[in-house]
């Protein structure tokens, strides 16, 4: 515990007096229940000065519960509930990820956390994923981009962050079961399930990695030599400590050879399972010892065992915690639809306004299962608006239809509120709203042609209703100030300059991983069939339209794009700058997105995103925005089964798009270049942007532009 000893010296000690009961001990996680107030810990060790380490689920801030069954004692309630993590892929933007990051840091240090279970991401690669809400969507780039930013976030107040869970998980169907196999390809594993862990071990260093609940290609992911040494250990040269979430573990000693430091409610992992592998030698206390390391190795470094976090008594929240929940709202929503500039509404000068859905008076809605907040003062879409209309507002819950059309009818606008539950533990049958919801829109749509969907979903909602619709707004799960920001985005307070993370299908069928085979499973093994064509990609390979486009959404004002130009190489990577003018006549924001196209013959998709940024403008400002994309970006990746392989930069030429949205329509700025190929080894791949994007900063311009005809350069 010396302030003068460096971090190895203090592991070198503290290991050479553990006992290996000692070290077994460290390695079993302690599940909650009476003897306990959190969601896992490890028990004190005081022969060692060993405190108690304490872990909870994060991703959408302190967690109170799985399903209703409270972790923290009552009187730690009160956390701050953030909005849904794919909120904040929708954002598009690292600084408000990483603020996100700091408010469950903070919480958690304030509840006597010492690690958040904090950020996933996983890769959404199908819209019934029932845990996609906690993702952060279906481009890689993009979740390792936000990741880092979150475990920057964390980390920064004292509480060591564990990402997970590593790799492709990205269903709920047969969890913690044999039948539950994710059949992937190395080559997708590389390109599309690995880059985001690879990003955030390299830039963000997380104290631990979590690995997953299951198979892949038939090997446990939790004692899977591939993922666990050769990538992640050899290949990424990561330091941290790998743990098992509950039931990852099903082998002892291939757990203990391949490094697993922490595993919870795993016979297999019990200390009575590791003390008989010793006994009989099929355990080694240097493999003990080896396994223990890197945990005690980032407890050190990060001072949890010097200085643990310690509880406080109150609620967890602050109102600058529940400002950061309020403009990731804010910031996050996504506007779908706007006929004839429906919104924003002038709410305070509104004669009347009906607000109908069950859901806009009932608790405030949030992904269930482990990641499950109990809220400081929630504010209702209800009680916000009666706030601010009084008896201007006319409210109908929507399960009588009669009274629901009747009160639509009264008023000059009608906000309709519905939503699609999303849970930890089991997949959605079917994306469609619940039947009833959908009749309800569809009437109050014909008795209001000016009417307002909002919809509080995890991810994407097949529309049977859309084309009467006034406008619709995508909120995702909104968290405690759900009521706040619905006032701010109807009202124009805010822009709604989000971005969709993940493609809204057309149709049920119309989609990947759509079949029984492909999601799900059948006979045990789940297809990946797919490859590397995720989200997004798969559309324009397959030339099917979407309802609504990954990048896509509309904002209260209006931009245009001009001057594309691209220098560079292929060994040293390209700088792409653009001019993006807020051609509107309000201030507003835009996500500028830069998609790459490689060589036919690497087989890539058309176009991937590789760099982005997040620009806000007055009315007839302008702003020229640069983007980096790195040789990793341009890079395919070559090898063979179960080796790292090499990451290659092939010859020929590559295509350049620009603009605000991942279809065509919606990337006016082009351009073509020829690149020499370059042999980048082992270690490279899509790389994720290092914080918020450089830009020259706005400037008048005397009048709105106009968007500039495709710019080639040669």
């Amino acid at each position: 515990m010396g302030p003068g000893l460096t971090v190895s010296e203090r592991v070198d000690e503290l290991e050479a007096a553990m006992t290996p009961d000692q070290m077994i001990e460290l390695m079993h996680l302690v599940k909650a229940g009476p003897d306990g107030l959190y969601e896992s810990r490890t028990p004190a060790i005081p022969a060692l000065c060993l405190p108690s380490v304490s872990e909870q689920d994060g991703s959408e801030g302190v967690a109170s519960g799985y399903s209703g069954q409270p972790y923290i004692h009552a009187a730690l309630y009160g956390a701050t509930q953030l909005p849904s993590p794919i909120t904040d892929a929708a954002a598009f933007d690292p600084s408000l990820a990483e603020a996100d990051g700091q408010v469950i840091g903070r919480e958690e240090a304030r509840a006597g956390v010492d690690m958040a279970l904090a950020p996933m991401v996983n890769i959404d690669r199908a819209s019934r994923w029932g845990r996609g809400y906690e993702s952060l969507g279906e481009d890689p780039v993009l979740a390792a981009s936000l990741g880092v930013a979150l475990v920057d976030g964390i980390q920064s107040q004292h509480v060591a962050a564990v990402v997970k869970h590593f790799a492709a998980y990205n269903q709920e169907t047969h969890r913690s079961s044999a039948l539950d196999n994710s059949t992937v390809s190395d080559r997708a594993l590389q390109e599309i399930y690995f880059p985001a862990f690879a990003n955030l071990v390299r830039e963000a260093d997380p104290a631990g990695v979590m690995c997953s609940l299951n198979r892949v290609n038939g090997t446990p992911a939790c004692e899977d030599q591939y993922l666990l040494q050769t990538m992640l250990r050899q290949t990424w040269g990561y330091e941290g400590f790998v743990r098992s979430d509950c039931g990852g573990v099903t082998s002892t000693v291939d757990a203990v050879d391949v490094g697993v430091a922490q595993v919870k409610c795993a016979p297999a992992y019990s200390p009575a399972a590791l003390e008989t592998a010793l006994a009989d030698g099929r355990v080694t206390v240097a493999g003990l010892a080896a396994a223990v390391r890197p945990l005690l190795t980032s407890l050190f470094a990060r001072s949890l065992l010097t200085a643990p976090n310690l509880a406080v008594a109150g609620p967890l929240s602050s109102p600058a915690d529940q400002a950061v929940a309020l403009r990731e709202d804010d910031q996050g929503a996504v506007l779908l639809r706007n006929r004839r500039s429906l919104l924003p509404i002038p709410l305070r000068h509104l004669s009347s306004l009906a607000l109908i859905g069950a859901s806009s008076a009932t608790p405030v809605p949030g992904g269930g299962g482990a990641s499950t907040v109990d809220p400081a003062d929630p504010v209702t879409n209800l009680a916000a608006l009666r706030s601010l209309l009084g008896s201007r507002l006319h409210y109908a819950s929507g399960t009588d239809l009669a009274r629901a059309v009747a009160v639509a009818r009264q008023a000059p606008i009608a906000v309709v509120v519905v939503g699609l539950k999303e849970r930890e533990g089991k997949d959605l049958s079917t994306i469609a709203l619940p039947r009833q919801e959908d009749a309800l829109i569809s009437a109050v749509e014909a008795a209001n042609p000016r009417t307002v969907v909002v919809l509080e979903t995890g991810g994407p909602v097949l529309m049977p209703w859309l084309d009467h619709a006034g406008a619709v707004l995508e909120t995702w799960y909104p968290g405690q100030m759900a009521g706040t920001s619905l006032i701010d985005l109807l009202d124009g307070r805010a822009d709604p300059s989000g971005k969709l993370p993940v493609t809204f299908p057309a149709t049920e069928h119309g989609q990947p991983a759509a079949t029984a085979g492909t999601f799900g499973g059948v006979d045990g093994h789940t297809d990946y069939a797919e490859g590397i064509d995720v989200g997004y990609r798969w559309y324009a390979v397959h030339g099917v339209t979407p309802a609504f486009p990954f990048g896509f959404g509309l904002s209260y004002t209006r931009f245009a794009f001009s001057g594309l130009q691209v220098t560079g190489s292929a060994a040293a990577g390209l700088t792409v700058t653009a001019t993006v003018t807020n051609v509107g006549d309000r201030k507003g924001a835009d996500v500028v997105q830069c998609y790459v196209g490689d060589p036919a013959a690497t087989g890539e998709p058309p176009r991937q995103l590789r760099a982005f940024a997040r620009v806000e403008l007055r009315a007839g400002w302008s702003s020229v925005v640069t983007l980096h994309v790195t040789p990793g970006d341009l890079a395919t990746w070559q090898g063979s089964s179960g080796e790292p392989g090499d990451w290659t930069v092939a010859p020929g030429r590559y295509h350049l798009y620009v603009g605000d949205s991942s279809a065509l329509s919606g990337l006016p700025l082009r351009a073509v270049i020829r690149l020499a190929g370059v042999d980048l080894g082992a270690d490279a791949g899509p790389t994720a942007v290092a914080g918020p994007t450089a830009s020259t900063g706005p400037t008048a311009v005397a009048g709105p532009t106009a968007v500039a005809s495709p710019t080639a350069v040669g």
